[in-house]
């Protein structure tokens, strides 16, 4: 007699991807306890066995990135692109911007960042990934924010102490909370400063990575004023003509209202590419472009993979605005240098 159907074989690619959902939505916390992550592998499993299924489901990329879970699909899935139809199976899954949002604020919650703080960090993420800056948004939910929580770098919800304040100015201590709900703090205090007096200047330290800074630009144009921020970063900029690590891609964005319906932002990294984008090239499997990267050799490297392992290991670096070897330019290494003294001295 023939054995049984399996269970990949009996449920459609549909309601186990539904199954899948369903233990994302129930469980925001779920990629730490051991229960749900065996569970979620063994319905991804399925799934990816399954007749239908689409091997470029966001699904996949979620049990990889957040649960751990890294499948070796059958040939018959991973041709699927080949075989089936060409058209069809070249369609992305679209995620609607609520939904996310709503899912990093789940996750939020999980780790014990209270409410209100949780919808702030969820919408600084979220409208990264609006404005197309993919390297800042949901993808770095977990590298950034999860792994640095998980290994104590970082607090779900720590204190926000006014160290020294007067009229226009103030030093803020973060305690190492997360920067995602401590940027917008410290930029509404710069801005009702300035509604008041003229001008506001609020500097803190002890934060953490606080997303894009274009964001904290923007708080500032909706209400009228012009906006500058900036942080610093780990080394990972080489210095004119150097190969080592010195710098932090430090950002110095600014903010402008217009006559417009929209203002004039500008927010950018004081590297030629930032470690976020590479790792956005290594989930698209595309090459780093030339002269973003050198190694400690001196060589430009567009090997993405080989880079972000490098980077760990401090055999790589950025490289500055201008380029790599004859073509940078000190003033991209200045702008660098000028951030960081700014942002790192309070």
């Amino acid at each position: 007699s023939a054995p049984p159907p399996s269970t990949a074989n009996t449920m459609s690619a549909s309601t186990l991807r539904d199954d899948l959902l369903k233990i994302i939505g129930e469980n925001p916390g779920g990629h730490q306890d051991a229960e749900v992550r065996a569970s979620f592998a063994a319905k991804l499993q399925e799934y990816g066995e399954a007749e239908g299924a689409d091997p470029s489901d966001v699904v996949f990329a979620i049990g990889k990135t957040v649960f751990g879970v890294e499948l070796d699909l059958p040939p018959s899935a991973k041709n699927a692109k080949t075989n089936g139809d060409a058209a069809k199976a070249s369609e992305l899954p679209i995620v609607d911007f609520d939904y996310m949002k709503q899912f990093m604020k789940d996750v939020f919650l999980s780790y014990g960042v209270t409410p209100e703080r949780a919808e702030t960090c969820s919408d600084v993420l979220i409208e990264a990934d609006k404005r197309g800056i993919d390297s800042h948004g949901l993808g770095r939910l977990k590298p950034i924010y999860c792994d640095r929580m998980d290994n104590g770098i970082l607090w779900a919800d720590k204190p926000i102490d006014v160290v020294s304040e007067s009229e226009t100015t103030a030093l803020v201590d973060g305690n190492l909370g997360l920067g995602l709900y401590i940027g917008p703090y410290c930029m509404q205090m710069a801005i009702g400063k300035a509604k008041k007096f003229g001008v506001g200047f609020v500097a803190c330290r002890n934060s953490t990575h606080y997303g894009i800074a274009g964001y904290y630009a923007t708080m500032a144009t909706d209400q009228g004023c012009i906006g500058l921020t900036g942080t610093n970063a780990r080394p990972s900029i080489a210095p004119t003509f150097g190969v080592e690590p010195m710098m932090g891609t430090n950002p110095l964005t600014w903010g402008l209202p217009t006559s417009d319906s929209f203002p004039f932002v500008i927010d950018c990294a004081t590297s030629v590419n930032q470690r976020g984008k590479i790792e956005k090239y290594a989930r698209e499997g595309v090459d780093t472009p030339r002269g973003a990267v050198i190694d400690d050799q001196g060589i430009e490297r567009t090997d993405t993979e080989g880079i972000l392992k490098d980077m760990v290991l401090g055999k790589c670096a950025l490289t500055p605005l201008g380029g790599e070897g004859d073509k940078m330019g000190g003033r991209g290494f200045n702008h660098v240098l000028f951030a960081f003294l700014n942002t790192a001295t309070n």
